[in-house]
């Protein structure tokens, strides 16, 4: 079957792995991220639906708000005045939180109530925390980490069964450790009778991600000797940083393993 009869994941998928630049997840979710940024700030903004949600997710998560923030204080940008209203909106809600904390009347339910001798905590954490933005409400977390199980399934799927696929993988930089597990997860979770071959595979070439991941940083301790020339001491620092995603994975894509694992769901291809 060719790819084009497949399916636009698949593709995706696909063309993630031939560029064969870092782990090939980690280059979809920073796409998807972008697109959603995108979205949200050029459309989404004034659309009723998607500000009430964010009203009640109190805005997004830490992470994505600083993206938010980024990408709308770009000079060709004209997206900051939405940005502000999205703000507003959210601080409304803000303020009538910290109203009703005002309010309190019960002193068995007063927010402030600590006794710290008898180690006894009257405060509601679940309710302190209602107004604070995070990863757990966030829409945008949501979004992300619902259409990267797509992909991972998709992946796990064909690795499996798709020629094409399996060369693509065979060739290319492996994954990060983040995706690596996200990726053992779906295929012991949604697989049934060829997730052991999938799973052997994944694992036999992280094997191989990894001890080239060794060798190349033994290279680079190697070459900081005195010995060396500083051209080439420059040319092998960028080996700390691509050994550094490879473990970590891409800034920010840490909450979507959390997320996966948990059961979460969100938004559509």
């Amino acid at each position: 079957m060719r790819a084009e009869e497949k399916g636009i994941v698949y593709i995706r998928v696909s063309e993630a792995l031939e560029t064969m630049e870092k782990c090939f997840l980690c280059q979809l979710e920073e796409r998807l991220e972008q697109r959603y940024v995108d979205t949200y700030l050029g459309e989404l903004v004034m659309d009723p639906k998607a500000r009430e949600k964010i009203v009640e997710s109190r805005g997004f998560c830490n992470y994505h708000s600083y993206r938010m923030l980024a990408s709308a204080s770009n000079p060709s940008s004209e997206d900051c005045l939405g940005l502000a209203l999205v703000l507003k909106s959210v601080t409304e809600q803000l303020l009538n939180d910290v109203t009703r904390q005002k309010k309190r009347k019960s002193p068995a339910l007063r927010l402030w109530s600590v006794h710290l001798k008898s180690s006894t905590r009257l405060i509601n954490v679940k309710e302190l925390l209602t107004p604070v933005s995070n990863e757990a409400k966030c829409p945008a977390c949501d979004h992300i980490s619902e259409m990267t199980r797509i992909y991972v399934e998709e992946f796990v799927r064909e690795i499996g069964q798709d020629k094409h696929v399996q060369e693509l993988y065979d060739k290319s930089e492996g994954m990060c450790i983040p995706h690596y597990v996200t990726s053992l997860y779906i295929a012991s979770s949604k697989l049934e009778e060829n997730a052991v071959p999938v799973i052997e595979r994944l694992v036999e070439k992280q094997i191989r991600v990894l001890e080239k991941l060794q060798t190349d940083l033994s290279s680079y301790i190697e070459k900081q000797d005195y010995r060396f020339a500083g051209k080439e001491q420059v040319h092998t620092e960028r080996i700390v940083g691509q050994s550094l995603t490879r473990i970590v994975g891409s800034r920010g894509i840490d909450r979507t393993l959390a997320k996966l694992v948990n059961g979460k769901k969100g938004g559509s291809p």
